[in-house]
């Protein structure tokens, strides 16, 4: 059962519909995208990591993460099912690679990229933060799947793109 989110969805759709904000968040998505690119880590567990239960972790987002999935997610927003799966992995792949959260960007469970992981996760957190003070957007750090069953049960509207 997912547990009740406290998100603040009015400023989430906001800054879903802001281009400049859009651009900001892609800006930060590129970076960090080309810095793991150089680091060459490698999957070799085709998606077994979306499965939360399985892999025993969770995914957490923030309010930036949310609002930029809402503006580039093509289609409704997937409810999962449990806490224990994401519901865009099907078949051992991501099916919304553009705009997956920070935390999928950076987990591998490849043991060469164990000692990277942590500061990476806390250098880009910092920068996410950032964006949260200048779009005026409260900060948040909620499961990814209880945050996925929130925005598909509350938003009846889906943001423009930009």
């Amino acid at each position: 059962m997912n547990r009740p989110v406290d998100l603040p969805l009015a400023d989430i759709v906001r800054c879903a519909n802001n281009a400049e904000f859009v651009a900001a968040v892609e800006e930060l998505f590129a970076e960090l995208d080309a810095e793991i690119a150089a680091r060459n880590p490698v999957c070799t567990n085709r998606g077994a990591c979306c499965s939360f239960g399985e892999f025993g972790h969770r995914l957490f987002v923030t309010p930036v993460e949310l609002a930029y999935f809402l503006a580039r997610v093509d289609g409704p927003i997937r409810p999962p099912e449990s806490r224990d799966h994401c519901p865009y992995q099907s078949g051992g792949k991501c099916t919304v690679r553009t705009p997956r959260p920070a935390g999928c960007r950076i987990f591998y469970c490849d043991p060469n990229s164990q000692s990277w992981q942590g500061p990476a996760t806390e250098q880009v957190l910092a920068r996410i933060k950032d964006l949260h003070v200048r779009f005026d957007l409260p900060y948040a750090y909620a499961d990814w799947t209880d945050s996925l069953t929130h925005l598909a049960s509350q938003l009846t509207d889906r943001p423009t793109k930009p």
